[in-house]
Formats: structure tokens, sequence, C-alpha cells
């Protein structure tokens, strides 16, 4: 081929490349505009504090993020309507029906927009889309049912329950007296309706199926998997339980999640070795670690430093062989864009708690959703959930079933029988895609495999990992102090001794000389 040809060639195939280049640019600046989560706008009147309904605005951030939507949550007081247009979907919370008026004001400029309403007082918008009547009841024990699962001995003080209305309905609410009979709540087009919601109960439940199908989310795209997850692993726990407990769920096949508290300081210390022995033997059994983010502290917490604590806690469970899948904290750490990026930007797996005491943080912006983030519930509050077979159905969100660390062996051994014969559909969480990376290392599972900087994690070599470790021998200068002690004890007692001995050859020579110098004077004793 002559050079000219050559030049011809080469001129061809990089024209054909701009060319493909100018054409998947479009395509790719496409696909990456339909990624963006949906924007959701949540309004609600109060937060519920000191009543049955505290938690739900928190309960509804969190399954909103579990759905992988970005929400943006403000109170009614703030609200204004201009900031619609920002927003694709419009959540309203009436917690208390004095304090409704600004809320469903709010909803009536959102024309526009698909909306759900949830609690008192739905806006008359929403009253003519879904051609909704309401009555009002007081002091009744409901029975709630939903997809074969139901809850007896509900009780509300007051409730707005769905008389009339057209369109899709979800579930059932039924009171012992027979005065309610009717939806759990209604939906029709981009708008749906929802009287009731308190988290810690069958409506806990419930409301996810709305949820799901008011986003859009078809069940076929998405399917879900529920988990199992202990809460409060701390080094200061019993570990010796906690191994137990690790055997006996891995040979009654079910998987777990255990969310292990960081150690900050003291880490070369036998009993951070003995913390992370118990936590190999914890992965060995075929549970899966999540590390969690500790919530901020009232005088607040430099970012940058909980960030390189956090860092340093990951590596130093890499070098022993741990693989962590991702994190978990309260619900505040997601709202706090500061300790958010510090605390939770080792991974974009994350379970997120409700938080402790109630707290809102003011929101300058969409709080944007993680890759994966299952939505916590209670195991107790689960549990006490009734179906109408063995079999649980699918649920329309993933699950993460928690139980805080037992406080006594009782109630572990209570709460696994509970769980053995629950039939509830656990997963393992390493068969689903998750990553973590820290400064120096990076754990990821694929399809069940455990992987740590790239080689697969052999658990079998950590199935008693403790032993090393309680070999671990007290630290040199405790040995020293302690040989040091031994000597000086051993050297005063020979003093005391020789000094004891001297006394009483002083004593006998003094004796003897006074004796004799009586009988020389003539005297007597």
């Amino acid at each position: 081929m002559s050079r000219l040809a050559a030049i011809k060639l080469w001129l061809f195939y990089t024209v054909c490349l701009s060319l493909l280049g100018a054409l998947l640019l479009p395509a790719s600046a496409a696909a990456q505009e339909e990624s963006k989560p949906t924007n959701v706008l949540l309004v609600y009147d109060s937060l519920g504090v000191d009543t049955p309904a505290a938690g739900n605005v928190e309960a509804l951030q969190q399954l909103l993020l579990s759905f992988g939507m970005a929400v943006k949550t403000l109170a009614s007081d703030d609200y204004k309507p201009e900031m619609a247009a920002d927003y694709e979907k419009l959540i309203t919370v009436c917690n208390t029906e004095d304090l409704c008026d600004s809320t469903k004001h709010g909803a009536e400029l959102y024309t526009e927009k698909d909306q759900l309403h949830i609690g008192y007082n739905p806006s008359d918008l929403l009253r003519g889309k879904l051609a909704l009547q309401t009555e009002t009841r007081t002091r009744q024990s409901l029975k709630l049912s939903v997809d074969g699962l139901s809850q007896d001995n509900v009780f509300v003080s007051r409730l707005d329950f769905i008389a009339e209305g057209k369109g899709e309905t979800y579930g059932r609410m039924t009171s012992t007296d027979g005065t309610i009979n009717g939806p759990f709540a209604i939906k029709a087009g981009g708008y749906a309706y929802v009287p009731y919601f308190e988290p810690g109960n069958m409506s806990e439940v419930a409301i996810t199926y709305v949820l799901r199908a008011w986003l859009g989310i078809e069940a076929a795209d998405t399917p879900t998997q529920a988990y199992l997850l202990i809460r409060g692993v701390t080094p200061f726990i019993d570990l010796n339980r906690l191994e137990g407990l690790s055997k006996q769920l891995y040979e009654a096949g079910i998987p777990f999640l255990v969310s292990v508290s960081p150690l900050f300081s003291n880490t070369d210390y036998p009993a951070m070795k003995r913390y992370l022995a118990a936590l190999q033997t914890v992965q060995s059994y075929n549970g899966s670690v999540l590390v969690n983010v500790p919530a901020p502290t009232s005088m607040g917490q430099d970012a940058s430093i909980l960030k390189e604590q956090m860092d340093g806690f990951l590596n130093d469970l890499a070098e022993v062989g741990i693989a962590p899948l991702g994190m978990t904290g309260e619900m505040k750490r997601a709202q706090e864009k500061s300790g958010r990026e510090a605390g939770f930007a080792f991974s974009d797996t994350t379970i997120l708690f409700p938080n402790e005491t109630a707290f809102m943080q003011e929101q300058l912006e969409a709080v944007q959703p993680f890759t994966s983030s299952p939505y916590s519930m209670r195991g107790e509050e689960l549990l006490q959930v009734n179906r109408a077979d063995k079999i649980w159905p699918a649920f329309p969100v993933d699950l993460a079933i928690t139980f805080d660390w037992f406080e006594s062996e009782a109630k572990q051994e209570e709460a696994v029988h509970s769980i053995a014969g629950s039939w509830l559909p656990f997963a393992d969480f390493k068969s689903g895609e998750h990553s973590l990376s820290s400064s120096s290392h990076k754990a990821e599972s694929l399809q069940g495999a455990l992987l740590l900087d790239g080689k697969l994690v052999d658990l079998q070599d950590q199935s008693n990992p403790t032993e090393e470790a309680l070999q671990v021998k007290a630290p040199v200068q405790k040995e020293s102090f302690h040989l040091l002690f031994s000597v000086q004890n051993r050297v005063l007692i020979v003093l005391i001794v020789t000094t004891l001995m001297l006394f009483v050859v002083f004593l006998t020579v003094g004796y003897r000389l006074y004796k004799k110098k009586y009988y020389k004077s003539g005297g007597s004793l």
C-alpha cells in the first residue's frame, strides 16, 4: 500500500469515528436525562410530635428514597406556589386537622401535577378528581388488610374514611362495630388519597402498595427482596453471643446482615482485635456487614474529620478480610448534606433508620436517592401482621426487616424462633450488586460472591478466627509495670525482714550490755 493510500484510509476511519461519536453523544445525553430520579415535593402541616402519627413524614421520606425518588420536604408554612414548577409530584400530609388549611391551599394551586394526600381534609381538587366523599368517626378499633395481609385491633382516635369514590382501590379498613367499611386508599390517574397512615402498624405496609402504583413503578421491572438486619452491633455487646447467633441463623438457612458501629480510637487494643474476630465469624456464617454512620451530635461534627475516621475504620475491616457492602444511618444523616457526603460517601448502598428523636433538617435542595436503599421496618411490628397463606406476598419495595441487638439470651432465642417460623422470604444481600470503597480497599458483591480488592473472599478461612485473636498478648508496657511492681514487692519484703532481724540483734546486744552494767555497779534487775 502506498503512503498516499494509507493516509486516505486513515482519514476515512477518522471521519467515520467522528460521525459515530456525534451520533452517540445525543443518545448518551438523553439516556442520562432519562436516568434522573423523579422529583417529589413532600409538604406537611406538622410532624405530629407526641401523637400516634409521629414519624409518618420521616417514614414517607425513607419510602420515597427507597423507591428511587428525589424528595424535598418542607412545612406547609414555607410552601409557595411557584415551587411546583420544579417537581413532578406532590404529596401533602395533614396530621393535625386544625392546621390543614395551608396544606389544602398549596394543593389547590398544584393543578397540573400528580397529587397524593394523606390524612385529614383532602382538597376540593382531589375530591373532584376522585369523586370522593368522606365520613368521620372517632375512637374506633380497625382491621387493616391488603394483598392477603391483615392486622386487627388498630386503634384510631379520629378518622376520615372513604365512603365513596371512583378509581382503583387498595386494601380495606373495617371497624369492629361495623360503622367503617371502606378502602384503605383510592387512586385515579395521577391523583390518590390515603386517609390514615401511622408507622408501626399495618398501614406502614399498606401504603407501600399505594405509593408504588402512584409513582408508576411496575412490579415486573424491579423485583423486590426482603433482608434480615441485626442492628446495634458494637464492641461492647456479648461478642460470644453474636457468634452464636450467626451460627444459629446459618444453620437455619437464613442469610442476614449486621449493622456495626465503627471504632475510631484505641484500634490497636485487644478489644478491637476481638471485635474484628467476631465480625469475621459473622461473615463466615453468610452474614453481610454494613457500617453504621454515627448520628450527628448536638455539638456538631466536622465533616472532614468524620470522613477520615470512617475511612480508617473501613480500612481496618478490609485488612483482616472483612468486606462491608454498604452503610446504615439515621434519616437525619441523609438530610444533612455535609454529613451525608462524609458518612455515606463510601458506598451508594445505604439503609436508613428512623431518627431516635423528632428531627427535620431544613432542606435547601432535594435529597437524592441511593442506588440501593431497602426500606427499614422493625421485625417485631411486621411479625404482628396476619396472612392468609404461609407464603408472604412479594413486597412492593425492598425491605430491611430490623431487629435491635437482643438484651438477653432468652430474648435472642425467642427472636430466632420467631424469625425461623415466620416464613419471611429472606434474601442473601450478596446476591445483589453492591460495592464500598475506602481510600485503600474496595469491597463488592456480585451474584452471591464476595470480593475484596478484586479477589474472592474465602469465608472458610474465617470459620474460627477468634482463637488467634484471643491469643493476643498484653501490651509490653503493662507487662513491664507488672514485673517492676513484682520486683519492688520482693525488695520491700527483704528490707523489712532484714530490718526486723537487725532490730532483734540490736535489742539482744543492748539488753546484754545493760545487764552487765547493772551487775558491775552492784545493782539488780
